[in-house]
């Protein structure tokens, strides 16, 4: 089963600035691209920002394992100050949860009665 995942990051400054002073180094998107590729995913969407995330990725992986060793590569460089990885589910699996969880008994509660 593949694995849609949001991927949000945010660059360290002398990342950053090595970019800035690298042309061949400046369009992230296309590295990651081929960083999703070669653990058999496929990228989405890639979208620069400014502000709290540098760059977002949108991009599905043939299943968690991927995921999980594409992320731990990515990690390992150090490129990022922080990073944040939000699995996605489809609108119809997201609805499908939600009657699961109004259907499903159990004994899940509150810690305190007021909640």
């Amino acid at each position: 089963m593949s694995v849609h995942v949001l991927y949000l990051v945010k660059y360290e400054n002398d990342q950053k600035a090595a970019m800035r002073d690298t042309p061949a180094m400046r369009d992230r998107a296309e590295i990651h691209r081929q960083a999703i590729a070669d653990f058999g995913g496929k990228p989405i969407a890639q979208f620069g920002s400014y502000g709290e995330y540098d760059m977002v990725y949108i991009y599905e992986m043939p299943d968690e394992k991927a995921l999980a060793a594409n992320l731990h590569l990515t990690d390992t460089y150090g490129l990022a100050k922080y990073s944040k990885a939000i699995p996605l589910l489809s609108s119809d699996d997201f609805v499908e949860s939600l009657r699961l969880a109004s259907e499903t008994p159990t004994k899940y509660s509150p810690a305190s009665p007021e909640a």
